[in-house]
């Protein structure tokens, strides 16, 4: 039996890496004003710690997850892995050319990666596409602010959130 109700729990684990960063940034603000020397030093490296882990938090709350949707996805060892209905398809983190966000006319969200097989599409909804936030860290200078912008709006769009760079002939 918890003292805490369920729904309280899921609005504070979402709200986890905000509270987080601002108990640490805290403390840095404690000790930089109430200690001297070089303990200041630390107060400093807990206030950016803090600063840190808030930004990452804000990152994720605004990166488009979905829940309850069609499928499932996986990031393991660097592959994204869609399941849906008996179909299982996956896509290399290394070998991928292009990540899109469409975004249709009723706004829903698909994710698209392309890679020279071909191309796995994704549901904006499907259960544990949170995951794919730390699958794209991966990849050099990914776009977060167009995943943002794709679950403001409400018109068909697409966005390209990631490409590789490809070498120009001249």
């Amino acid at each position: 039996m918890s003292f805490i109700r369920t729904e309280a729990i899921s609005a504070l684990r979402q709200y986890r890496g905000f509270i987080l960063g601002s108990l640490i940034l805290t403390a840095g603000i404690f000790i930089i004003f109430n200690s001297y020397g070089t303990t200041r030093l630390a107060g400093c490296l807990f206030v950016v710690m803090g600063a840190l882990i808030g930004h990452d938090a804000y990152r994720r709350f605004k990166f488009p997850s979905g829940k309850g949707g069609a499928g499932v996805v996986e990031v393991d060892e660097r592959r994204v892995s869609y399941l849906s209905a008996g179909i299982s398809v996956s896509v290399s983190m290394d070998t991928l050319e292009r990540i899109e966000l469409h975004r249709n006319t009723m706004g829903r969200i698909t994710w698209i990666f392309y890679d020279p097989e071909g191309m796995l599409s994704v549901p904006g909804d499907a259960e544990g596409t949170d995951k794919l936030f730390d699958a794209l860290v991966a990849l050099p200078g990914v776009n977060y602010s167009q995943a943002e912008a794709a679950t403001q709006g409400k018109g068909p769009d697409l966005f390209l959130i990631w490409q590789r760079n490809r070498v120009k002939l001249h």
